[in-house]
């Protein structure tokens, strides 16, 4: 009954990592026409530094991670306040137990970073597309979410380094010098050329209090809901029976065979022509 009990956990933990995952995933390459995608997502564009990173947990027991950034420069959008604390689903449950999804940014306490952040829609993520919509300042070079160190030349051209590149040494010259005061201008510049473009009104980002209760992304929550209650005088078992095709059924057999054992040892060889 334990081992069936934690296979039932692990199996929520990977139903919640593939939803979030397949919810978040970036669908774009790593193109000039990408970054054009992010800003018009958009409602707020800034450069920052991080300065605390806490979990919590929503009023559904999911856990969120809080990240907390001083805000040095806004690029785009309208925001006044010297911090900003956004959230993204992933950390520890009650139980001790673990989610995370393939793309939320791995961050660390003291990084800089120039960050895309979007209101207007609740994707689980408050940065666009999540790991996607945050830029790593290293050592005056712009990292992307695929770890791309992206270059932009003085006439505003842009050009994608990949990660394979520059641990073989390749680019050199373009990588030696800091290029963020391009890269901004770069992101001022799309925000003018796209406004036009935007499908949604920008909303006004707020910031968050992590100690206030909240509810979890939607999608989330739905597809945690207990299955619906049996008739009365049906049991659980006899349910699935009824509903059950003859695989499922089979499954069922083996399942009482083993003891719960999920390991079958047995091939089914019914519904065969």
């Amino acid at each position: 009954m334990k081992s069936n009990n934690n296979l039932r956990r692990i199996s929520l933990f990977l139903a919640i990592s593939l939803l979030i995952s397949s919810r978040l995933v970036f669908a774009g390459g790593a193109g000039n026409t990408s970054l054009q995608d992010l800003m018009l997502r958009a409602d707020l564009v800034f450069k920052g530094e991080l300065l605390e990173k806490n979990e919590e947990l929503s009023v559904e027991g999911i856990p969120y991670t809080f990240i907390t950034y001083k805000v040095d420069q806004v690029i785009a959008g309208n925001y006044a306040e010297p911090t900003i604390t956004l959230k993204y689903v992933g950390g520890t449950f009650a139980n001790g137990n673990r989610l995370s999804a393939t793309n939320t940014p791995d961050v660390i306490i003291g990084e800089q970073a120039i960050l895309l952040v979007q209101k207007n829609s609740d994707t689980g993520c408050d940065l666009v597309e999540c790991e996607h919509g945050r830029f790593l300042l290293d050592s005056g070079k712009i990292i992307a979410g695929n770890q791309s160190a992206i270059v932009v030349d003085d006439k505003g051209g842009v050009d994608y380094i990949s990660h394979s590149a520059q641990l073989m040494g390749m680019h050199a010259a373009s990588l030696e010098k800091s290029n963020l005061p391009q890269f901004v201008s770069h992101l001022k510049s799309l925000d003018k050329s796209t406004e036009s473009l935007r499908k949604q009104t920008r909303v006004t980002v707020q910031n968050l209090d992590k100690n206030t209760p909240f509810k979890a992304y939607n999608v989330l929550t739905q597809s945690l809901k207990a299955p619906a209650v049996p008739k009365p005088g049906i049991t659980q078992q006899q349910s699935f029976e009824a509903k059950g095709n003859s695989h499922d059924q089979w499954e069922l057999e083996q399942l009482r065979k083993n003891g719960g054992n999920p390991v079958l040892s047995e091939s089914y060889s019914g519904d065969k022509e």
